[in-house]
């Protein structure tokens, strides 16, 4: 753990000179896009021929960004509407903020069903825990980072607080919506793992009852070149039973347990959700998004559940079982996609 007591900016810090910036610029993009839009639409066309793509993946994707450029603004209005109203910091108005970031993402994911036929298989939601959750994800697209919200927010009516990289800042509505909900924004990159570390145990204190607190601990998309510069920075720093790990795992990428472990010690009764899902192999990058759409399978989403009291009691036993999550969840990512017929692992 690092010992730096370099001060690392809080995100909310400069964040309506940001805004002004970031919402100016949204504004300006869909403006030029919805004035390009035929332009593109002709060209995705012919590119999408030309490659014996009858299904249009590139003309979907095009009507999508529009669609999700038309939601960022959405989404400003009705966040606007409520700061003119009063304060995001009312325990009322923070309810009807959520309830808004769960109808945009309702929205997008209807949109996303129409255009690029996104379906989703999810687990039954009465198994889910009732009281405090740690939710414990895989990664592998920006599209799984919205399916907590989805679940919990949008179906189970209940908060949810996220672990996100702070770069999603340049989205007016991350930006927007994830300050004013209670999300924590990691300064990836900085020398600044003890203050990561007391911030991410006081969202986890602070948390609102029964909310879940969502983390990824892998980091990052586990795509092939991820997969490389992961294996040879713990080469090089001589983690050897992180090395290990990820050598082994043919589908995912060891856990960082530091954020995790964070949580557990400020929620000793909370339940924890190793959350996995099969379907967004390879959309990490364009190239993959494009030869996956539209999608021909449904998205599968499972969890198992484990009481943090039965979890050891010490850092080094909890973060041997984290790895141990991570060996099961690999294993039945790994026999999904072989059921699928996919490959394993993923070459994005």
């Amino acid at each position: 753990m690092s010992t730096s007591t370099v001060d690392i900016a809080h995100p909310g810090d400069g964040r309506y000179k940001r805004r002004c910036y970031t919402i100016a610029r949204t504004v300006v993009s869909l403006l030029v896009a919805l004035i390009i839009l035929p332009i593109v639409l002709i060209g995705s066309v012919i590119y999408d021929l030309a490659t014996r793509r009858t299904d249009l993946p590139t003309v979907r994707l095009a009507l999508f960004g529009v669609v999700y450029l038309m939601h960022e603004i959405v989404g400003i209005v009705g966040a606007l509407i409520l700061w003119v109203r009063g304060t995001f910091t009312e325990p009322r108005d923070h309810d009807r903020l959520r309830k808004r970031q769960s109808w945009l993402i309702k929205s997008l994911l209807t949109w996303g069903r129409r255009l690029l036929r996104v379906e989703l298989d999810l687990p039954d939601l009465s198994t889910a825990p009732t009281g405090q959750t740690i939710v414990l994800s895989r990664h592998a697209s920006m599209v799984d980072a919205i399916l907590p919200a989805h679940v919990f927010a949008g179906r189970l009516d209940r908060s949810v607080h996220y672990v996100i990289k702070r770069e999603l800042l340049s989205s007016p509505i991350f930006d927007i919506y994830g300050l004013a909900l209670e999300n924590h924004f990691v300064a990836r990159g900085a020398d600044n793992t003890d203050q990561e570390v007391v911030a991410l145990e006081r969202l986890a204190a602070d948390a609102r009852p029964s909310s879940a607190l969502v983390i990824f601990p892998e980091g990052t998309y586990a795509t092939k070149k991820n997969r490389e510069r992961v294996a040879a920075s713990l080469k090089r720093r001589g983690e050897t039973a992180a090395l290990a790990l990820a050598e082994e795992l043919s589908t995912l990428l060891p856990p960082k347990p530091t954020g995790t472990l964070a949580m557990l010690r400020s929620q000793p009764d909370a339940t924890v959700l190793i959350v996995g899902h099969v379907g967004l192999e390879g959309v990490a990058e364009f190239a993959g998004l494009r030869s996956y759409l539209p999608c021909r399978e449904p998205i599968i989403v499972r969890w198992w559940q484990h009481a943090v009291s039965d979890l050891p009691l010490d850092d080094e036993g909890r973060t041997a079982w984290l790895q141990d999550q991570w060996r099961r969840l690999d294993t039945w990512v790994a026999d999904q996609l072989t059921e699928r017929g996919e490959r394993a692992p993923i070459e994005s």
